[in-house]
């Protein structure tokens, strides 16, 4: 029974995640914050889409 319990509560967590996932993309853009990649000059955080060393990664693949 505890293995059924376990089962339901990581179903039920997989749920929500997905459901937040789904309509964090859905929301639209806030005015103010729709050309906010241009303006970007990068930080320390190397996974981010809008730091450009992806970008320049993607200039040197492409």
């Amino acid at each position: 029974m505890t293995i059924l319990y376990g089962m339901i509560f990581i179903i039920v967590l997989g749920t929500i995640y997905v459901l937040g996932y789904y309509f964090n993309h859905k929301t639209p853009t806030p005015k103010g914050c729709e050309g906010l990649t241009s303006a970007c000059e990068g930080c320390h955080v190397t996974s981010c889409d809008n730091n450009p060393a992806t970008r320049y990664k993607e200039i040197k693949n492409g």
